[in-house]
């Protein structure tokens, strides 16, 4: 394997992680419920209203459901395209290692 491939496996493992580390951080919104404690929505893989459900009377004039929603969105609109860039990195590797070991290319090789 060259240089290139090193690079690019590194890359691809390095996407992937970030990606998949990042869905996994909780999201919290810049508001306080009534209580005193930032607003938690879940994490990228899974999604938790219930605190912003309750701090919703405390506070009409804001929509915490809606907030987490939104800020839900956007950790996974940019989470999951750099972890599948990197795993398409990762694939396309893979199938080029693959061919270029396959037995077919050994037999024209040697003759």
């Amino acid at each position: 394997m060259t240089n290139r491939g090193w690079f690019l496996l590194c890359l691809g493992g390095a996407l992937v992680g970030i990606g998949l580390v990042a869905l996994n951080f909780p999201v919290f919104l810049d508001a306080y419920d009534q209580w005193g404690w930032q607003i938690k929505c879940g994490t990228g893989y899974s999604t938790n209203l219930i605190q912003a459900q309750i701090a919703n009377p405390a506070f009409p004039q804001s929509n915490f459901v809606n907030q987490c929603q939104s800020a839900l969105a956007v950790r996974r609109a940019w989470a999951i395209p750099i972890a599948v860039v990197g795993w398409l990195i990762l694939s396309g590797l893979s199938v080029a290692l693959w061919r270029h070991a396959s037995p077919d290319r050994e037999h024209a090789d040697a003759l």
